[in-house]
């Protein structure tokens, strides 16, 4: 049986699906996203899917509910045994996706329904620092600095255990600061975009699913036709200058500010890629494989970008339109 068959048998009404079946549902989600080995990350990046889908099928009220309930029961557990688990980012993902169902609910724009789920993992995630760095009477910025010291030296500890040339492992230790310095200046808009694209892909993969549910946000049927605002060229172009000024807090805002735009027209312009893929009906197969490349070949970005970018002057999807109306 499929995973949306399954799916299918707790969805729909307050009747057909009572608040005690529910539950067991949603608490092993939660409690599988922390103890279960490999598979627990991807359940935790999916956790604002699974949420968005059962608010939208069950209420978000009746979901967040068993949601809360399931969560308080993870606590229970972590402290009755001292187990260090993240619950800040469990809370954080779970309550971002009652979010994009009861935004979504109220046929907001898809920009509010990820925009405002991302900002609260943004949020959380400054919470989590600013607490602990409360705790340790630190600054919670060197509290980011340390998070990332120590993230990359871990890293660095695994390459060296696995099967690669000793001149590719000495590279990464002699470029260590490098490294760490270069995290730590881009870690403000990492933060941000990664954030943007956890919602972005789980809208994605939810937005399929009630399709063929046959539920359908009238705000999220033209995502190949989404565009930014014509003024971010301006912050654009700012940030982009004011990278130049030689002056570091100057700098460290303004780079982190240019790439959360990039970002913005990344996903612009792969919205004119979706949009050709349609326009030359493209099969799904060569679709996806297209995406897995842009992730696995980061430089494929770069015109992707471009291509987002002068839209504002072109707009490529009139053309590929009028090359279609020409055939």
């Amino acid at each position: 049986m499929s995973s949306f068959s399954s799916f299918r048998k707790f969805r729909l009404s307050a009747n057909d699906n009572p608040f005690s079946k529910l539950l067991p549902v949603i608490f092993v989600f939660v409690l599988s996203a922390v103890f279960v080995p490999v598979v627990g990350p991807i359940i935790l990046f999916l956790l604002p899917m699974i949420l968005f889908l059962n608010g939208t099928f069950n209420g978000t009220f009746k979901t967040s509910a068993v949601f809360f309930i399931s969560y308080s029961f993870l606590l229970c557990i972590a402290v009755l045994f001292s187990l260090d688990i993240p619950a800040i980012a469990v809370f954080a993902m779970g309550v971002a996706g009652i979010l994009m169902a009861q935004i979504a609910g109220k046929n907001y724009s898809i920009e509010k329904t990820i925009i405002y789920p991302a900002l609260f993992i943004v949020g959380a995630i400054s919470f989590y620092f600013i607490y602990d760095a409360l705790a340790l009477s630190v600054n919670p910025w060197q509290l980011v600095k340390n998070y990332i010291t120590l993230l990359v030296k871990e890293n660095i500890n695994l390459y060296s255990k696995l099967p690669l040339q000793a001149e590719d492992i000495n590279l990464i230790k002699d470029n260590e600061r490098s490294i760490i310095n270069g995290l730590i200046q881009v870690f403000p808009s990492v933060i941000i975009i990664l954030s943007i694209s956890i919602i972005w892909v789980n809208l994605l993969i939810g937005k399929n699913y009630l399709g063929r549910a046959g539920i359908i946000y009238p705000k999220f049927t033209a995502l190949a036709r989404w565009k930014m605002p014509e003024g971010v060229i301006w912050i654009f172009i700012v940030s982009g200058v004011l990278f130049f000024v030689p002056e570091r807090n100057i700098n460290f805002y303004s780079f982190n500010v240019f790439l959360v735009v990039c970002f913005f027209y990344l996903l612009q312009g792969l919205a004119i890629v979706s949009f050709f893929f349609q326009i030359k009906n493209v099969p799904v197969f060569l679709r996806y494989l297209f995406y897995f490349f842009i992730a696995v070949q980061q430089f494929l970005m770069i015109p992707i970008i471009a291509t987002g970018l002068f839209d504002i002057w072109i707009d490529f999807r009139k053309f590929f339109q009028k090359d279609r109306t020409a055939v």
